[in-house]
């Protein structure tokens, strides 16, 4: 009903239909014309069956559009029910996160290099394996940056620690038996004395390795480098 009440609105045969109304009804109250009145009864049949015929005929072609709209809203909805929505990516890590992770990955603290190096005191012999990450790093991060200024400072001072312990390795240790050990006294230039300063210049570099690992870990947490 609501659809045929807009159709009668909006359809101009209908305001046809209501405008010959008005006009035959103004005709029938004239006196002078009652003598013809059913000329203009028959004139009114004639117009009346005209407009519902053009009535009709509109009607039915609001309907066919109608029907046109509907069919293609509901395939046009059809397609969207189809289409599934997919789930949202996760953030990449950052470049500093992927470096930051890899370095805590080369020098876990609770164990290798970093928890050998803790529990003694003073430098023992030293397994070989061990120190194969530490050379790693410095292979790996010769050229390596981080956005992050602390962090890329933090990262500095490990890798001048981490290169200078190396070095006092390769020079003041020998490998023996897949064991990093001091070359004693007796066959080291400067004998015992030398011995025991290099043993402290070692004993610096270790806490100064220990140190700058710490300090690198806590300042990319600090800027959530490290999650």
């Amino acid at each position: 009903m609501k659809r045929f009440g807009d159709f009668l609105v909006n359809s101009p045969a209908a305001l046809q239909l209501g405008g010959t109304t008005v006009v035959l009804l103004v005709l029938f109250l004239i006196p002078a014309l009652h003598p013809i009145a059913w000329i203009i009864g028959l004139l009114a049949v004639v117009v009346l069956a005209g407009v519902l015929v053009l009535w009709f005929l509109e009607w039915r072609r609001t309907q066919d559009r109608i029907d046109q709209l509907n069919a293609r809203l509901a395939k046009a909805h059809a397609a969207i029910g189809g289409v599934s929505l997919s789930p949202v990516a996760e953030d990449e890590p950052s470049a500093d996160t992927v470096r930051a992770e890899r370095i805590r990955e080369l020098f876990p603290t609770g164990s290798g290099l970093v928890q050998e190096l803790r529990v003694e005191s003073g430098f023992s012999p030293l397994p070989t394996a061990l120190v194969a990450p530490l050379r790693e790093f410095l292979d790996e991060f010769s050229h390596a940056s981080f956005e992050n200024p602390a962090s890329h400072f933090a990262f500095m001072d490990l890798y001048r620690a981490g290169t200078a312990l190396t070095e006092w390795l390769d020079s003041q240790t020998q490998d023996t038996a897949g064991k990093l050990e001091m070359v004693p006294g007796d066959v080291r230039e400067g004998g015992w004395r030398g011995f025991a300063e290099a043993r402290e210049a070692g004993q610096r570099r270790i806490d100064a390795f220990l140190t700058t690992r710490q300090t690198f870990e806590r300042t990319a947490l600090e800027n959530d480098v490290l999650g």
